[in-house]
């Protein structure tokens, strides 16, 4: 043991603790992107499960998830499917610049009055009727149209949005909030009936609709993309970080002393300096020189 230990006692100069705390960042580093490659990779795969168990259920009341308007929302609803009646509240108001599919589109919003029985007055519920291409010199007039009298809607629910903090003024918000939607469909008005406050349903049938109604949403993606194979590669370099350390280690072991012996600094290969070449090829020369000189004189 004692040996071993004056073996490898260079692992204490300056030198080694920087290799080994640089070792130890490295391999610290690599593992929290994998930790944090397979968070991402969880999400997708919890996402993904929700839209296989959800998005093609049976339409149910409203108020079969939902017992009241300001009931909690829950992560097992998303998507899942309810049939609703009601009228709209006009007019629909804009949601800009929310992507589908990396294509720049604008979301049509309206708030709808449900019929809930029992109820004497409606709960607003918020409705994504779907999208357009984002085009700031068209005209979307048909596409922003609501639906007359009363109308019969399957819709997917999904979580609403944080209230944002942006004003984008008339007609026009910067978050999926039913509060906030329906303050800019009727500012001022005081609506009657109760704002249905944790969730959001977006259209999969309405009927009757408008003779240029927005684009449905699409489904979402199953794709669990290469996160869980990325986070085993960030751990696969945080190990050989700590790895390749103890080799260089046991390589300097060897270097600087055999098995068994008292490693010795200066024992350690050096390489010579540019004098001590010059020297060397001087030396070379002279000794040559004095070998001619021998030789002539044994001739004679």
């Amino acid at each position: 043991m004692a040996e071993v230990a004056a073996r490898y006692s260079f692992l204490r100069s300056r030198r080694w603790v920087t290799i080994a705390v640089v070792a130890l960042v490295v391999s610290l580093t690599c593992a929290l992107l994998g930790y944090w490659q397979y968070t991402r990779y969880q999400g997708k795969a919890e996402a993904a499960a929700l839209v296989e168990a959800n998005y093609d259920s049976a339409p149910v009341a409203l108020t079969e998830l939902l017992p009241t308007a300001q009931a909690p929302w829950s992560d097992d609803l998303t998507w899942r499917q309810v049939r609703v009646t009601g009228e709209y509240l006009t007019p629909a108001v804009v949601l800009p610049q929310r992507p589908i599919g990396g294509s720049p589109a604008d979301h049509v919003l309206a708030m709808l009055a449900v019929e809930v029985e029992g109820e004497e007055e409606p709960w607003w519920l918020l409705v994504d009727r779907g999208w357009y291409r984002s085009d700031a010199f068209g005209d979307h007039t048909a596409q922003q149209q609501l639906p007359d009298g009363q109308v019969t809607l399957t819709v997917r629910l999904r979580a609403a949005e944080p209230p944002s903090g942006r004003d984008l003024g008339g007609r026009q918000v910067h978050a999926i909030n039913p509060s906030q939607v329906l303050d800019a469909a009727a500012p001022g008005a005081d609506v009657a009936g109760q704002v249905v406050t944790g969730t959001y349903g977006v259209v999969a049938q309405e009927s009757p609709t408008t003779a240029s109604p927005p684009a449905a949403l699409r489904r979402p993606s199953a794709d669990l993309g290469n996160h869980l194979s990325y986070a085993f590669q960030w751990w696969v370099f945080a190990v050989g970080a700590l790895v390749g350390a103890v080799v260089l280690a046991r390589r300097e072991a060897t270097v600087l002393g055999g098995p068994g012996s008292t490693p010795d600094p200066a024992a350690r290969p050096r390489r010579r300096t540019e004098a001590e070449e010059e020297d060397a090829l001087i030396d070379a020369q002279l000794a040559a020189a004095r070998a001619g000189q021998a030789r002539e004189t044994s001739s004679r």
